[in-house]
């Protein structure tokens, strides 16, 4: 019944539309909507305005009370933390974020992250103990248990366990990922996915890294290293951002340049279009996605980057397939974040046996 009622529309179910959905006797959904609104999970909801008059009372309507908790996503990086709190149905309550540097010990990082999440629940008329599960995205790879196994951008964050750096400040579940892998989750959910189930999102900025979905489920691998084909110096991907720059200074130049129509520009991001493609073409040709996502700074370039980008990638796949910008800029990983603590919810708030 809560299921039928969390995938209900606002308005909710009547009665009669409860037991169709949960084909389960009608006392049997009563008694279980006496519990559910005893817990809070559930109310008896508006009679719709809309609905034709009608001699006699109004069927009772129940609908799911999203408001009754809500999930914190934290996005902790290099350069910034993002802070994303959404109540039990995904709706955005608030949104916060801050500057951090490099030179944080990951206590420092912990730290700045926790007091971002604090207010932007403040901001958001929420407590702490309103907090059902706290998902978070970072850096590095991220193994099962939450700990950050790798870090090549921050090298002290390696060995730093996430779930109990906020597990006791927020009271609540903590699941964690590599902050690309949750982009790619965050842009299949709310993003520029939403109608893919295997999605491969490629971060492209200071640093270039990849995220894959496969049957909507986050490819971790053995070691959570999945996707981490930026390694191989064979990929082109090492160096790619760092010849741009070196020619042309920053990206905006060369992008001004290339709408200006000179030629060294327009040759420049083609070139710097195939180094990317080579890692990507690897991933695309290893598990067949519906739709590549690319994210990052560099996305904000938008057709300039993307058309050179689907012309290689055309050359290198057996099959075409969908390349977009990300719509989520900067906060997909804080959006993938939030997506894995519903989730997380969710198979509590269900769970029926034991």
């Amino acid at each position: 019944m809560l299921r039928a009622l969390h995938t209900a529309a606002p308005s909710g179910l009547t009665l009669t539309e409860l037991v169709r959905a949960t084909e389960v006797a009608r006392a049997t959904v009563e008694n279980g909507l006496a519990g559910l609104v005893e817990q809070g999970l559930a109310e008896e909801a508006a009679p719709l305005a809309e609905a034709p008059r009608q001699i006699g009372r109004p069927a009772k309507r129940y609908r799911f009370r999203a408001e009754s908790g809500c999930v914190l996503g934290l996005d902790v990086g290099v350069h910034k933390a993002l802070a994303v709190v959404c109540d039990l149905s995904g709706e955005v309550l608030g949104l916060r974020r801050t500057a951090v540097g490099p030179d944080l010990t990951p206590t420092e990082r912990i730290a700045a992250a926790r007091s971002l999440g604090h207010r932007t629940l403040r901001g958001a008329g929420l407590r702490a103990d309103a907090v059902r599960a706290v998902g978070v995205a970072t850096t590095g790879i991220v193994a099962a248990d939450h700990t950050v196994a790798l870090s090549a951008l921050l090298p002290d964050w390696s060995g730093t366990d996430l779930a109990a750096g906020f597990r006791d400040t927020f009271g609540a579940p903590v699941v964690a990922g590599n902050d690309s892998k949750l982009a790619a989750l965050g842009e299949r959910w709310r993003g520029g996915a939403t109608d893919a189930e295997d999605v491969v999102y490629v971060h492209v900025g200071r640093r270039i890294s990849a995220g894959i979905l496969l049957g909507g489920t986050v490819l971790h691998g053995r070691h959570g290293a999945a996707g981490e084909i930026g390694v191989l110096p064979g990929s082109g991907w090492h160096t790619a951002h760092q010849r741009m720059l070196q020619r042309w200074g920053t990206p905006e130049a060369l992008f001004d340049a290339v709408r200006a129509d000179e030629p060294a520009a327009v040759e420049a991001l083609d070139d710097f279009a195939a180094d990317l493609v080579q890692g990507i073409a690897a991933v695309v040709l290893s598990v067949d996605p519906e739709a590549v996502v690319i994210g990052g700074g560099l996305s904000r370039a938008g057709e300039l980057l993307l058309t050179p980008l689907r012309a290689h990638l055309a050359e290198l796949c057996l099959f075409p397939v969908t390349v977009v910008a990300s719509q989520l800029g900067d906060e997909a990983a804080a959006h993938g974040a939030v997506r894995l603590a519903l989730d997380r919810v969710e198979e509590r708030l269900f769970a029926t046996g034991g």
